[in-house]
């Protein structure tokens, strides 16, 4: 299929498309995909071959996608001929930082939590180099717990989901972040010694979710699960509840948490 061809079909699946949910234009897909691609790969692995493998689509098709990104500064081309992010993607990516709601989809999988388990339910990420609780939204059950609130930060040592977001990110970013936030104590059962603390994350890292029971709040336990998008981690959702409660539906709620995380991949 020659590129002209290709750009062809774009317009009739568009076309067709539209009385359905609206046009889409398949070549803005693609590119959307394409940076998306890039975004998951180490950098000595996007070759224009490999991307095009990936993509499913030809060499020449990346070409021209390459470089109507590059004059779009969404993507630059250093002098090694490797792809690298522009500094448009800077743009948005601080403008993604500043949004104090989050996106749709990622607050539909926070509402089907709280449907299956009725504890309250929290979204943190990371924001400027901290774990930041970005939205909560309350449960069904007559005792609720309520000690956050949207950007609350601090204290991630003492939060299951500050545990998970620490576990799981960048080990730069972890260590820069542990340097200049001592461990605070919240509780008498909040972990402050950082070779415990440090064997706590590993613990994390291991079992793919974080709990804590009582450490950052007296008669509260949290299950926090990281949040996945194509190989970039997202954030953590949280279960907040009751110490007894949450120990004793543990198994279910992180399984609730698990399966809202997945629904993320869903359609990627």
């Amino acid at each position: 299929m020659t590129v002209e061809h290709e750009w062809g079909s774009v317009v009739e699946e568009a076309a067709a498309s539209d009385d359905r949910r609206g046009t889409r234009i398949r070549s803005v897909s693609r590119a959307a995909e394409l940076l998306m691609l890039i975004a998951s790969l180490p950098e000595q692995e996007r070759s224009v071959s490999k991307l095009a493998a990936a993509l499913g689509t030809s060499v020449p098709t990346i070409y021209h996608l390459l470089n109507t990104l590059v004059d779009a500064k969404l993507l630059a081309r250093d002098e090694r001929k490797q792809y690298r992010f522009g500094l448009a993607v800077g743009v948005l990516s601080a403008a993604y930082a500043q949004q104090t709601v989050p996106p749709p989809e990622l607050l539909a999988p926070l509402r089907k939590i709280i449907e299956d388990t009725g504890e309250s339910a929290y979204l943190s990420v990371w924001r400027n180099g901290s774990p930041v609780m970005l939205a909560h939204l309350a449960g069904t059950h007559a005792v609720q717990v309520t000690n956050l609130h949207p950007g609350f930060q601090g204290a991630a040592n003492a939060r299951a989901s500050g545990k998970v977001l620490l576990a799981f990110a960048e080990p730069a970013e972890r260590k820069r972040y542990l340097a200049i936030h001592p461990l605070q104590r919240r509780t008498p059962r909040t972990i402050t010694e950082p070779e415990v603390f440090e064997r706590e994350l590993r613990q994390v890292s291991e079992d793919g979710y974080a709990t804590e029971v009582e450490e950052f709040a007296v008669g509260v336990a949290c299950i926090s699960v990281p949040v996945w998008s194509s190989g970039i981690l997202i954030g953590a959702y949280t279960i907040s509840a009751p110490v007894h409660r949450c120990q004793e539906n543990k198994e279910h709620y992180l399984a609730c948490l698990r399966e809202a995380a997945a629904l993320l991949a869903v359609g990627e």
